[in-house]
Formats: C-alpha cells, sequence, structure tokens
C-alpha cells in the first residue's frame, strides 16, 4: 500500500529529474533488447556513437526482464515495466530487513524502521522508481544479508547457499555489490577455521564451489564488457576506477557532497539518528559482541567497504548522488540494525514506551518520504533546476505527427545526453555538443550527419533562434518539418558525400 501510494503516480514518467541521463541509458537498453532480437549479451542503446549502438555493461537484467514484458503489455509499457521492477524489489528488501527486525525481537514496529529509514532518502526515495540498478541491487543484497545471518544462527547450509547466490546476482547487477560479497564470503571462511564444525567437509567443498562459480560468473561478465567496449569502440557506462587523483579534485568532491549531496543522500535526523546509533553500538557492545557478532563483524567489513569504495570512485562523487547507495548505505543500514535488535528486546513500560516513539518515527517518516519524493520528482527542485531536457516533452508524440519513420535516426544538436534525446523521440541517433552553438554552420551539421547517415536534426527551438545567421543556409539543405515542442528538420540530400 505504501509503495502504491509513493510510486504508482511517477510509474509511466520518462526518465526525469536529477540524472535523467543516467536513467535513460539504463532505459534504451530495454528499448533496444525489444528492437533487436533479446540478444542478452549484447546490449545496445540508442545512441549510436558506438558500433550498431552496441555497449559492454554490468548484467543488465532489470532492463532484459522489462523488455520481455514489453511481449506481453507492448512495447509502450517497458518504462512502466522497468519501474515496477525497481520498485517491486526495493519492497522486497524492505521486507527482508523487516524479517531480520521481527523474527529476533518480536517487535512489529521495529521492524518496519530499516525501510522506511531508506524511503525518507531523497535520493534512495527517488532512484527506488527510476531505472538505475543501485536500490534493485542494495535490495538483493538485503535478501542475501538475511538468509547469510539466518545461517549464521541456525546452521542451515541452504540459507548459506541461498545468500552467496543472491548476493552474487547483486554483485552481478552492480559491481559495488562485489565488495560486500567478498566481505561475506571472507567472514564465513573465517569462522569456518575458527569454528572447523560449521561446515562438514562436503559442505566445504559446495560452498567452495558456489563461491568461485558466483566469482567466475562476475568476472566472465566484466571481461564481457571489456571485449563489447573495445570491440564496439564504446564508452557508454563507466569500466573503471575513478579515484581522487589531486588535491582539487578533492576540493571539489568535498565541496559538492557538502553543499549539493549531503541533503540528497539523508535528512538532517537521520544523520542524527545514525549518530545515535554509532552511540548504542559502543553502549551494547558487549551484548553485540556476545548475541550478534555476526551481524557486528559484517558492518566492520562493510565499513571498510565504504572506505575502499571511495578510494576506488572517489571522483564520482563529485557529480552523482546514486553513488552511495550500494556503497555507504550497506553500513548505515547495519548500524540501524543493530540498534533496533538492542532496543527492540525491552518489554514492559519501557518496551511499550519504545514501540509507541518508534511508531510516531515510522508516521512522520512516511510524511516526510511522500513529500521529498514530490519535490524531487517535480520540475521546481532548485538548485538542480530548471532541468536542460524538458524542451524534449512530447518529442516522440511530434514525431509520430510529422509521420517520422520510426526507423529513422536522429541527430540531436547541442545535447550532452547520449541516450536521453533518443528516448524522448523515441527514435535512434547521435548527440553533438559544440563548444559554441554560434559558430556551428549548416554545412558543419550537413557534414556531421553525412558522416553517420543520419536522416533529421533535432534540436530545442531556443538553440534554433540562437542559429538565426545560418537559417538561410539551413533552409537550403534542410526542410523545416516540425517547431514544436522541438525544432526537426529533415536532411534534403541523402546522397551528399562527406
Amino acid at each position: 500500500m505504501t509503495g502504491a501510494i509513493l510510486y504508482v503516480p511517477y510509474l509511466a514518467k520518462l526518465p526525469d529529474g536529477i540524472h535523467a541521463w543516467a536513467q535513460a541509458d539504463r532505459l534504451a537498453l530495454a528499448i533496444n533488447f525489444y528492437d533487436y532480437g533479446f540478444q542478452f549479451f549484447t546490449p545496445r542503446t540508442s545512441n549510436l556513437s558506438s558500433i550498431g549502438g552496441i555497449t559492454g555493461v554490468e548484467f543488465p537484467l532489470q532492463a532484459y526482464l522489462a523488455a520481455l514484458g514489453g511481449l506481453v503489455f507492448g512495447r509502450e509499457n517497458i518504462g512502466i515495466l522497468f519501474r515496477l521492477l525497481d520498485v517491486a524489489m526495493v519492497l522486497l528488501g524492505f521486507f527482508y530487513l523487516f524479517r531480520l527486525v521481527y523474527e529476533r525481537t518480536g517487535n512489529f514496529v521495529a521492524g518496519l524502521v530499516p525501510g522506511v529509514f531508506l524511503l525518507v532518502s531523497p535520493a534512495f526515495g527517488f532512484y527506488a522508481v527510476s531505472t538505475l540498478p543501485d536500490p534493485f541491487s542494495l535490495s538483493l543484497s538485503f535478501i542475501g544479508y538475511y538468509y547469510w545471518l539466518r545461517f549464521m544462527d541456525r546452521r542451515q547450509f541452504a540459507d548459506l547457499l541461498t545468500a552467496l547466490l543472491v548476493l552474487g546476482l547483486a554483485a552481478l547487477i552492480k559491481t559495488t555489490v562485489l565488495l560486500h560479497l567478498g566481505a561475506v564470503l571472507g567472514i564465513t571462511s573465517l569462522w569456518c577455521f575458527l569454528y572447523p564444525d560449521l561446515l562438514s567437509f562436503r559442505q566445504r567443498l559446495y560452498f567452495l564451489g558456489v563461491a568461485l562459480g558466483v566469482l567466475g560468473a562476475i568476472a566472465g561478465v566484466y571481461f564481457r564488457t571489456q571485449y563489447l567496449n573495445a570491440t564496439y569502440q564504446s564508452s557508454m557506462f563507466l569500466a573503471e576506477a575513478r579515484p581522487i587523483t589531486d588535491p582539487q579534485t578533492r576540493h571539489e568532491v568535498v565541496r559538492n557532497v557538502h553543499n549539493m549531496w549531503s541533503g540528497q543522500y539523508a535528512a538532517l535526523w537521520q544523520y542524527a539518528a545514525l549518530g545515535i546509533a554509532g552511540g548504542l553500538l559502543v553502549v551494547f557492545a558487549r551484548r553485540n559482541l556476545r548475541h550478534y557478532l555476526p551481524l557486528t563483524l559484517l558492518l566492520l567489513a562493510a565499513l571498510a567497504v565504504a572506505g575502499l569504495f571511495v578510494q576506488l570512485m572517489g571522483a564520482q562523487f563529485r557529480d552523482h548522488d546514486y553513488y552511495m547507495i550500494c556503497s555507504l548505505f550497506p553500513p548505515a543500514i547495519l548500524l540501524l540494525l543493530l540498534a533496533l535488535l538492542n532496543l527492540g528486546r525491552y518489554q514492559g513500560t519501557v518496551g511499550r514506551i519504545m514501540r509507541l516513539g518508534l511508531a510516531v518515527l515510522v508516521v512522520f517518516s512516511l510524511v516526510r518520504a511522500y513529500k521529498h519524493l514530490h519535490r524531487r520528482m517535480s520540475d521546481d527542485y532548485p538548485p538542480f533546476t530548471p532541468y536542460g531536457h524538458l524542451w524534449m516533452r512530447g518529442g516522440a508524440a511530434e514525431l509520430a505527427r510529422l509521420h517520422v519513420p520510426a526507423t529513422a535516426t536522429i541527430l540531436l544538436f547541442n545535447e550532452p545526453a547520449p541516450n536521453l534525446g533518443p528516448v524522448y523521440f523515441d527514435r535512434r541517433g547521435q548527440i553533438w555538443q559544440a563548444p559554441d552553438t554560434a559558430q556551428v554552420t549548416a554545412d558543419a551539421l550537413l557534414k556531421r550527419m553525412a558522416i553517420d547517415h543520419l536522416d533529421y536534426l533535432i534540436m530545442a527551438p531556443a538553440v534554433y533562434a540562437r542559429l538565426a545567421p545560418q537559417h538561410a543556409a539551413l533552409a537550403a539543405g534542410f526542410e523545416l518539418v516540425g517547431q514544436q515542442p522541438a525544432v526537426v528538420l529533415r536532411r534534403r540530400n541523402h546522397r551528399q558525400p562527406w
């Protein structure tokens, strides 16, 4: 019910808001799976800067499932299905977080807190209904954590195998989770060394085989990604480390995180809550080591993973708020879980007061989550607005009205996002962002389109107005076929050599 209230109004939206660029890249994968024969290991996007639009990318399970759903519900609903998949997985992850707390404390209200805590985060709440893999993969991680902790409690070997397979799938979808999978493998191996009766000899062989199989699959996908990028000349999706390498970058990262992104990571009261949870970690240190040692070790490992990730990918925190989802949220949630497990055990008057306080916190958080999401989904969200892609809305309908063939290729002029325009106009093509729009000539545009065999030139009306000195020359080489919401020009001479 909560998921429906929060997310149903936004399911039909095209990629929008902050980082619409990255969202469009993922949606383009699904559309092209549908249009080009569901070749899972040869993914492609709508941007033709690579050969055939083919690109290497992390395991694109969501995009593929959304495309398969298009066979049943129609191609036009692939975007809705994509968002639904993300929302469904996020809610499933919340359910397993609830079980993790409730099954150990019997406290229903305490079990609701971790999921609600995540929803209040403006960034997580927003991306939970996007097409990005981060919330999907994080939610799978929570499921993996649940089964691993249940194995440590009950010693049922099937739970350990389930945990490894689920965490392995999460790592395939988002490589960041590989670090958390490594933490689970390391802790389990250490436990087996210290407590030889944890697993029998046969179970150890199975454990080793599954671990190697999962790691081998991740390595296979990585090398396949590198091969595709090299063979088809693609750089669409990041496939390398981006550490902070100089003082200037470090300054920019710290400045942007403090001034721009920290408020997107979490609300002020959430930072305070994590501070309190950190204090409780010390207060209940002896109890944690006695009753929740696996979870405590997992928290310490997750903190180390977060530090390692910042070392490897720190430069990305300058411009992106979603990089912290699979790196910084795991230790935050594990810290919160330990606090709830200790607080949720209280009974009597203290327990009733605790439950009442947590219930108030849950209701307050849900209201805040709704407001945060509504604001971030709007077109008025300073300092990030106005968004540069708003003129594209209705683009596909405009091209359909102008009878532009679905197979026609387009050049999006003065646009930086590789797949945002192609997704909004529902056509494959390329982008060209010139350093100085006023210096671009009609002949240069014609040559660029001839090189790539593109049919239509599309730009924002404001950009077309800046090309006023070139309008006469453009009229000689192009036919103006549409002006609202986008200026659409058809190339006249398709035989023109470049």
